[in-house]
């Protein structure tokens, strides 16, 4: 991405200007754009003829089968335990999506529909608008308006500087992301880029880090071998945050790279005083004073394409020692609850809300160190990576095959939860997961 900085007092009117008449109605715009699509590629040969540039189209079809073993441990399982049923286990699953993104001079929009079946509900149908924005192309400027994704940072397993799209990493399987309402103007040059960007302008009441209304700039630098990025956020509620991040290329083997971030305060998810059971989910966002992250990461590529990466980052706005010890030990004390039969139903809904610590931060511990390797070889790729968590000593570990053709994209692979017994990755509601998934471009 290309950004750069301008005075906000002029940039307001005119990005909220671009924004009422995107922003605002990009859902229903963009399922419209895309029926219109459908309808002009009918006439194709028309339109190639007079306009060839100006509209364009493409698409993929994904299926992902997977399949979980259920844990036997951890508030998942010790609520099934207590009361069948409240909580449904899916052990296999099958997914279908449709993407399709089209384009129109300077409008974009990106669109996907899904269905999903597993074992333990009928099939669910859904679908989103993943982007619909405009662009105004100025030269070295651009504004654009609209539901965008804008990724930022330089790391593989963790971004400490991705403000504005802040979307999780290592998923199963490549996935076109969901942007956000956003207006943005950015300049750029050959070795130089700026940017400002209002994200979230209608969100006036939001805490969490993600759907808060903020402000973010960043700055790109490239010196030699070596590509220098600066950010900054202000948001509603959380306040300023400044950021630094690098990536030197050493040498045509050898890749390094950093980020630091640092909050004036950050929103986390937090469990309220466990002071028996709850009538409610006892959870909410509480705002945590002078969080930092940190990251630094390596990756060495061989001749014969083998690729090592290894990345170690501490996330101050994960769940501390404290927390999950805590964690820990209201599960035990719920359980025992739960041997009497008037508390049972009571004590197996509140060890169903304790799951809620898993999605608690974008990760499970304060301290990761990432290790992965990869070979390519042709139209395959084998890897293995792990995330261990030296606090308790838990792993997550996958092995993945991945085939790439011209339009054809398959990927297989198996992901572990383990480690130590009290281990947080153990507490997960599966202990494994494999899957299989085939893209069909078009």
């Amino acid at each position: 991405m290309r950004h750069t900085h301008h005075t906000l007092t002029c940039l307001m009117p005119l990005l909220l200007a671009a924004f009422n008449s995107a922003a605002h109605a990009a859902d229903t715009a963009a399922l419209a754009a895309m029926a219109e699509a459908t309808e002009t590629t009918a006439t194709a040969a028309t339109t190639a003829a007079t306009t060839p540039a100006d509209f364009s189209y493409s698409g993929n079809w994904r299926t992902l089968l997977n399949s979980a073993q259920i844990n036997t441990v951890g508030p998942a399982a010790l609520t099934g335990q207590l009361q069948p049923g409240i909580l449904t286990p899916v052990q296999t699953s099958v997914q279908s999506e449709l993407e399709m993104k089209a384009q129109y001079k300077n409008w974009h929009t990106t669109a996907t529909l899904h269905t999903e079946k597993s074992d333990s509900n009928s099939a669910h149908n859904t679908g989103w608008v993943n982007e619909f924005y405009g662009n105004l192309d100025l030269g070295a400027w651009q504004l654009s308006a609209g539901k965008k994704i804008i990724a930022w940072d330089v790391g593989y397993g963790f971004r400490p500087n991705d403000v504005i799209q802040q979307e999780k990493r290592r998923s199963l399987i490549s996935q076109t992301a969901i942007g956000k309402p956003l207006a943005s103007l950015d300049f750029f040059t050959a070795d130089q880029a700026l940017s400002l960007v209002w994200v979230n302008p209608a969100q006036n009441d939001a805490i969490n880090n993600i759907e808060e209304q903020a402000i973010a700039a960043r700055w790109y630098q490239r010196s030699g071998n070596v590509d220098w990025h600066g950010f900054a956020r202000y948001g509603k509620h959380t306040q300023t945050s400044l950021g630094a991040a690098f990536s030197w290329v050493a040498s045509d083997a050898i890749e390094l790279h950093g980020s630091l971030r640092v909050q004036q305060k950050a929103a986390i998810l937090q469990q309220t005083a466990f002071t028996g059971l709850a009538r409610s989910a006892p959870w909410q966002w509480e705002m945590q004073n002078q969080v930092s992250q940190l990251l630094l990461g390596a990756n060495l590529t061989t001749e014969d394409q083998h690729s090592f990466f290894v990345e170690y980052w501490y996330d101050g706005g994960a769940r501390s020692q404290s927390d999950w010890r805590q964690w820990l030990t209201q599960n035990q004390q719920l359980l025992s609850m739960g041997q009497q039969a008037a508390w049972r139903l009571a004590a197996a809904a509140n060890l169903a809300w304790q799951n809620n610590a898993f999605n608690a931060s974008s990760n499970l511990r304060r301290q990761n160190l990432f290790a992965r390797w990869s070979w390519q070889r042709d139209a395959w790729q084998t890897a293995v990576d792990v995330l261990w968590m030296p606090e308790d000593g838990g792993r997550i570990t996958t092995f993945s095959q991945e085939w790439q053709g011209d339009r054809w994209h398959w990927q297989t692979g198996l992901r572990i939860f383990n480690g130590p017994q009290q281990a947080i990755a153990r507490q997960l509601p599966n202990t494994h997961s494999a899957y299989v998934s085939a893209t069909w471009a078009f």
